[in-house]
């Protein structure tokens, strides 16, 4: 009995397959008709019968796939039992308008295409009845409507839903079932785990639900994640059949998942707030982004993800006819990278730079061109530049302090410069520089080492890398030297 049945959800699923084909061919069927009736087109007409007895077979083979698929139980019963008999009648119609059209072209008349038509026109309605539940049943009840412009939903009096993830005003005060658990299964879940549709006999949508579990049994044990069956799921390769969400669906993010293990960990509470519950350093700071999304973000970080304004096009097409790389930093982003050469006048480009893009520019490379310090002076003037590469130049310690004003650098290269242990002093307030090439300069293992010491968060490559272990011991280790 098992196996048969097993045999027959196997062949049900072929439905998705095929259900596109009396779609197709019915509906051109029906196009066909209409159009065959102008002169332009009366050549159509002998093809109608054809068209119309493929639409009327395949919608018969749909039709038995569907009612195989039906007896896997994945689907709700009340969405189920219309798009049920919307293809069964359709089927029913389907043969009855392509027997029509036969007697029809065998003996016309007013009867029998009055007849036709109308057995035309309801094949449609339920054509059309059993694709929009059929529908209902993959994607939800509202996946028509789901992604309407909000002004076209105020004008039609629909309410207005919030897309995307709804952030947290009070944090601690959130219940975390109702504002963090359940919204992530909203979007990562419910799609196939509904009230109109039960993958596995398992419905997410709702307490009662969740807590009934599916055909296995229930998907959480409270207080033991490792051990609840949607967390091994979770876990399983992608490749797996038992992975969740299916492979080709969107799958949970690392912090969504370190949530859910978290939630029932704590017991799976479904009425206690954030502020009940304990939560380790990782978890907090993962529920901080619930609240702003910027939380864990660095400054830098920040600045790039809110962009900048878009630069003057004429310019930039300006730069590229004289053979100077100004592009953008990516297809989306107004963020400018610029790249110089040795046959550039450096310095004299940049001037121009800064004028043109003070804000813009946020990469730049110059490195091995004859850049000196008056082109560094205005590198200082480009406010938003997180990575300068300007190795093996002839800047010196002077021309570092131009550089001082630059909040967003986050790597600077000096390799291969004349820079020394006073130059370094000028770095010593950006807030945001995490890495520091300098080999192969004046700058010492013990200055670089002072300068970390004093709370500086970069890693200083000297042709080795100098990492503060405490305010005063210093630990040297040999590291790779690619920017």
């Amino acid at each position: 009995m098992e196996q048969s049945s097993d045999i027959i959800i196997f062949f049900g699923r072929f439905h998705p397959l095929f259900l596109h084909l009396p779609i197709g061919f019915l509906a051109l069927g029906f196009l066909m008709e209409f159009m065959s009736r102008r002169e332009k087109f009366s050549y159509l007409k002998p093809a109608i019968g054809f068209v119309l007895g493929l639409g009327a077979l395949s919608a018969l083979l749909t039709a038995i796939l569907g009612l195989m698929l039906a007896q896997a139980g994945d689907y709700g019963e009340d969405l189920l039992f219309i798009h049920q008999w919307a293809g069964i009648l359709l089927v029913l119609f389907a043969f009855g308008t392509w027997w029509l059209y036969g007697q029809k072209e065998k003996k016309a008349t007013l009867k029998l295409n009055r007849a036709y038509m109308s057995s035309f026109a309801l094949m449609m309605v339920f054509l059309a009845v059993a694709g929009h539940y059929g529908g209902s049943l993959t994607h939800g009840a509202n996946y028509l409507t789901q992604y309407l412009p909000n002004g076209i939903k105020q004008l039609a009096g629909m309410p207005i839903e919030e897309k995307g993830p709804k952030l947290i005003e009070n944090l601690d005060e959130a219940v975390v079932y109702t504002d963090i658990i359940h919204p992530i299964m909203e979007i990562r879940c419910n799609s196939c785990h509904n009230a109109s549709k039960k993958k596995g006999d398992l419905q997410m949508h709702t307490r009662e639900a969740l807590l009934k579990g599916g055909e296995n049994g229930p998907i959480f044990l409270a207080g033991n994640a490792t051990e609840s069956e949607m967390i091994k799921r979770i876990h399983l390769d992608p490749n797996h059949d038992d992975h969740m969400p299916p492979k080709g669906k969107s799958q949970l993010t690392d912090e969504q998942v370190l949530l859910l293990e978290w939630w029932i960990n704590e017991g799976a509470p479904f009425d206690k707030k954030v502020a009940e519950l304990k939560a380790d350093q990782e978890v907090q700071s993962v529920l901080l982004t619930l609240a702003d999304p910027n939380a864990n973000k660095s400054a830098v970080e920040i600045l790039l993800g809110e962009g900048t304004i878009a630069p003057d096009q004429e310019k930039l097409r300006a730069y590229a006819e004289q053979g100077i790389s100004v592009k953008s930093l990516s297809n989306d982003s107004n963020w400018l990278q610029v790249t110089l050469y040795r046959k550039d006048s450096v310095d004299q480009v940049l001037e121009k730079l800064a004028v043109d893009f003070p804000e813009q520019i946020t990469w730049l490379d110059a490195k091995d061109t004859p850049l000196t310090d008056t082109g560094l002076a205005a590198v200082g003037k480009m406010k938003n530049l997180t990575r300068v590469r300007v190795e093996k130049t002839r800047i010196s310690d002077a021309g570092l302090a131009h550089l001082a004003s630059l909040e967003y650098l986050e790597s600077l290269n000096l390799y291969g410069t004349e820079v020394s242990d006073a130059g370094l002093e000028h770095l010593a307030g950006l807030p945001n520089l995490r890495r520091l090439y300098a080999w192969e300069t004046g700058i010492s293992k013990e200055a670089a080492a002072e300068f970390v010491a004093t709370g500086a968060k970069v890693d200083i490559n000297l042709g080795y890398e100098v990492n503060v272990i405490d305010s005063l011991n210093v630990e040297v280790k040999p590291v790779a030297v690619n920017n």
